[in-house]
């Protein structure tokens, strides 16, 4: 239960003209960041946290203390189609009555792996990552668990809005009184945006990277992407271009080191791609292979989530002629070069 002040508590803070509120998760990373920002015609809010009581309860608490109504909000961005980032939308959406926002290719990845009808969820969802699954070797008792997870326990924390329009690459926002531009940081999720102020030299990160946890650069097998490492390796090197001050992430503080964070990532990805690289000794699959180089907890999303970044790696390795890969009878084999 939330109690007191939010600001006097450290959930809600203000920072370069922005509410930053700590919204709980039951996952790993424990809690993400979610905006309340005052714009020209009211206020606007960027990404909303998992549809849990706590959140609500959070929301409901931060609008008293600012002393403004639910009505007053205007528009809800919505950064990618993660519970932690999109679960709330649809009780916020019916509290201000706003509409709902993603990048276009986000909303047709929603389409066709999370908002999905409930009576018939389960086989439009198998259906949906057959080839990927199977193809990669996924073990079957894992696929049965993972279409059995995301609709008893996934599917229920972020259900679809009643109004979801798109953005598009390059649309600006009124944040704060200044003008963001929408950018597309494909990876986290293929539709996954950041917004980027070039005269304030301030970005909205969204999942790209965050001060203090790691990340995954996929969301395999909810991808379409067929080489996400190098969407992301393209995208930092874009980002350092942009001379970043301060960087708001969708989890943990504020960052004023954007550059030297972006190196140490980008070295950690080539430390793993040689570790990667060495194990592929003989043919094998990614589903071979991400059991042979991480142990793994007995749960299913620790599973898909290694599961799909050895198989980022790899598909990077292939692009960079260091690994070969075949298809053998419908099954995808990489091989030593």
């Amino acid at each position: 239960m939330v109690k007191g002040n939010l600001i006097s508590s450290g959930i809600m803070r203000y920072d370069s003209g922005f509410y930053i509120i700590r919204q709980s998760m039951p996952y790993p990373l424990g809690e993400t960041n979610v905006f309340l920002i005052e714009a020209s015609d009211g206020w606007v809010v960027i990404d909303v946290g998992v549809d849990l009581p706590s959140t609500r309860l959070v929301w409901e608490k931060a609008v008293n203390e600012l002393g403004i109504s639910f009505k007053q909000i205007k528009r809800i961005y919505i950064t990618h189609c993660h519970p932690d980032h999109l679960g709330a939308a649809r009780w916020l959406q019916q509290c201000c009555d706003a509409p709902v926002f993603m990048l276009r290719e986000e909303i047709k990845r929603a389409r066709k792996y999370v908002f999905l009808e409930e009576r018939d969820f389960k086989e439009i969802y198998r259906q949906a990552i057959a080839y990927e699954v199977e193809t990669n070797r996924f073990p079957d008792q894992k696929i049965n668990e993972l279409v059995e997870d995301w609709y008893a326990e996934v599917r229920p924390l972020y259900l679809e809005p009643a109004e979801i329009l798109p953005f598009e690459v390059g649309d600006k926002l009124d944040l704060g009184g200044n003008s963001f531009e929408v950018m597309k940081a494909a990876g986290h999720s293929d539709g996954q945006c950041m917004f980027w102020s070039e005269q304030h030299k301030q970005l909205f990160l969204a999942d790209v990277l965050a001060a203090g946890a790691y990340l995954h650069f996929t969301d395999w097998p909810n991808s379409e992407l067929q080489n996400p490492l190098q969407n992301l390796f393209d995208l930092l090197e874009q980002m350092k271009t942009m001379e970043v001050a301060r960087a708001f992430p969708g989890h943990g503080p504020v960052i004023e080191d954007l550059d030297t964070r972006l190196d140490k990532l980008v070295n950690k990805h080539q430390r793993i791609l040689n570790i990667v690289e060495a194990s592929v000794k003989e043919p094998a699959s990614a589903g071979e292979l991400y059991q042979q180089l991480y142990k793994l907890e007995d749960y299913v999303h620790h599973h898909r989530v290694v599961m799909g970044e050895v198989l980022g790696y790899l598909n990077y390795l292939v692009s960079r002629n260091r690994l070969s890969k075949d298809i053998n009878n419908g099954k995808v084999i990489y091989k030593p070069i």
